[in-house]
């Protein structure tokens, strides 16, 4: 495997963290070494430096290295305490406040999935709500959006594929039963299911873009790769997007002390979360 440099890693965590905000520092070598290698060999590269000046003007040379560098550790169901407040005190309150209708005036119920990976974290959220309205699903207009820097992430996102492995560690034998249908070696998401999901690919930190306003948001384990500047950035950008006192489910490990003043922190099921202030 090449050594990259102090140097290389330099140049490429610029690279990176203006392309995505990602902070990289001198103890992420080997990270960037393990994760781009394969990407040097495929290039003929003899050198970081060369694997750089040699494609870093192309674009599917950029995504590929995005998608090599972007966390994509995910699981449906991951971390369990998020799930449990969604399914015990958020989305049935918000249900509960909305009135059923008709044609063009069923209620909405809007949510977002911020760097949803490859879509398990979509996916929970849809098996909740489906599993919260029974057949009253059918007199709600529901979108679930799923977002993430990697295409390749959200190429499989859209197919709702899934091995074995990737459904059992997560989702209840239950659910499984409900949710998913064999399609070869992988098991589906149910159709009627994907349907409540739309997948795009974005850049949380990227030019502003017409994003929608939503319910509810899950950002969740993002921020700790930012810097507080970009912190900063992308809570006043989350909270542009949610509805007036629309919740915000962000990581337990993180927090917006000192990051962000727009939100109102309340706490149940032993999960912390959100509330967009009002001004």
């Amino acid at each position: 495997m090449i050594a990259i440099t102090p140097a290389e890693l330099l140049l490429f965590a610029d690279f990176i963290h203006g392309r995505t905000g990602i902070v990289l520092n001198n103890t992420k070598a080997y990270l960037l070494e393990s994760r781009l290698a394969p990407l040097l060999d495929e290039y003929g590269a003899k050198s970081f430096t060369d694997f750089f000046y040699g494609g870093h003007r192309s674009e599917e040379w950029v995504a590929r290295v995005v998608d090599a560098i972007s966390t994509h550790e995910t699981s449906f169901f991951r971390d369990q305490r998020p799930f449990d407040l969604l399914q015990g005190k958020i989305l049935p309150e918000i249900i509960g406040g909305r009135q059923g209708g008709k044609g063009e005036n069923l209620p909405r119920l809007q949510i977002w999935s911020a760097a949803c990976s490859t879509g398990q974290e979509v996916y929970s959220i849809a098996m909740i709500i489906a599993e919260l309205l029974g057949s009253d699903i059918k007199r709600w207009h529901i979108t679930i959006t799923g977002t993430d820097i990697s295409e390749a992430a959200i190429k499989k996102a859209r197919q709702g594929l899934y091995t074995s492995y990737e459904v059992e560690r997560g989702v209840p034998p239950v659910l499984r039963e409900k949710y998913f249908e064999p399609h070869g070696e992988f098991l589906k998401v149910r159709a009627d299911l994907q349907a409540l999901a739309v997948f795009a690919k974005s850049n949380l930190l990227g030019p502003p873009e017409s994003r929608g306003v939503y319910d509810l948001i899950l950002c969740r384990n993002v921020a700790i790769y930012f810097n507080q500047e970009n912190k900063q950035r992308l809570f006043d950008m989350l909270s542009a997007s949610l509805r007036p006192e629309g919740i915000l489910i962000i990581g337990a490990t993180e927090s917006l002390f000192g990051v962000s003043d727009r939100f109102l922190r309340n706490e149940s099921c032993n999960t912390a979360y959100f509330q967009k202030v009002r001004g």
